[in-house]
């Protein structure tokens, strides 16, 4: 049966519940940053595994990663295949075609990957911990309009809804007799056009019935919005906020002294 419609796993966590949306945001964005600043593959490595350990203390679904870990594996095997190329420094540890693999650059290439794997990782870490209303208020609470956080938050909710909705069609065509398994990969590929055309006008009927509910629901017709939910900066929040902001200045400090860097001219 299709996946649910929402990425956000309601659960009694302390992530869930005691940490405010905007501070979750900053969480994210930290990663992003501490991501950014270091490119060793056992620094980016750890932060993964920081990452997966919050997300398991959140409560969430294991299989829920599988597919943050799948988009890292593809990341670190391109990344290793790609960046050889540019990075010849270090001892050779291969040689393909008269391309010389080093170990900075296999090893940065993993970082590469690890990078993208991350931050991955990150985003739907806080997008299964916070759910789509606070996620609006929190960044309406920023400042940002709130036409501009509803459409953000129905762009993330609208993901898992299309895939969603490409698995049902993907069962129905399956029903109909069509093996999407057989043949090469170009084959195949000319046999999910069975399955993108009619996702693509499921997509547009959903977003055409979507601004209708809106319209009919007169959104837009104030410039304030109220809310029934309410959320606050507490304590705790900002503790994981200063606790942030730590992080990102001595990631800065380590990025200028050049620790936790494989190659230090490049990202």
């Amino acid at each position: 049966m299709p996946v649910g419609y929402s990425i956000y796993q309601d659960r009694p966590s302390p992530v869930h519940t005691r940490l405010d949306p905007r501070t979750k945001l900053a969480c994210m964005v930290t990663v992003f940053a501490l991501a950014l600043a270091f490119n060793h593959p056992l620094v980016l490595g750890a932060l993964m595994a920081a990452v997966l350990v919050v997300g398991i203390w959140s409560q969430l679904a294991i299989r829920s990663f599988a597919p943050f870990l799948a988009s890292a594996a593809w990341f670190i095997v391109l990344g290793i295949l790609i960046w050889p190329f540019y990075i010849q420094q270090g001892a050779t540890v291969l040689h393909v075609g008269g391309v010389r693999f080093t170990s900075s650059g296999v090893l940065f290439g993993l970082a590469m990957g690890l990078r993208v794997g991350l931050m991955v990782t990150a985003a739907g870490v806080w997008m299964m911990t916070t759910s789509p209303q606070k996620m609006t208020l929190g960044l309406m609470r920023m400042g940002l309009p709130y036409k501009a956080g509803m459409a953000m938050s129905t762009a993330i909710r609208f993901v898992p809804l299309i895939n969603g909705e490409r698995l049902t069609i993907m069962e129905a065509q399956r029903a109909r007799g069509l093996d999407l398994t057989r043949g090469n990969p170009l084959s195949r590929a000319v046999r999910y056009v069975a399955v993108i055309g009619p996702m693509l006008v499921r997509a547009l009927d959903i977003a055409q019935a979507l601004a209708i509910a809106m319209d009919a629901r007169a959104f837009g017709v104030r410039n304030a919005r109220t809310s029934i939910i309410e959320i606050g900066i507490g304590p705790v929040d900002r503790l994981v906020l200063a606790g942030c902001a730590v992080a990102v200045a001595v990631a800065l400090a380590l990025r200028f002294l050049g620790i936790g860097l494989i190659a230090r001219n490049y990202l």
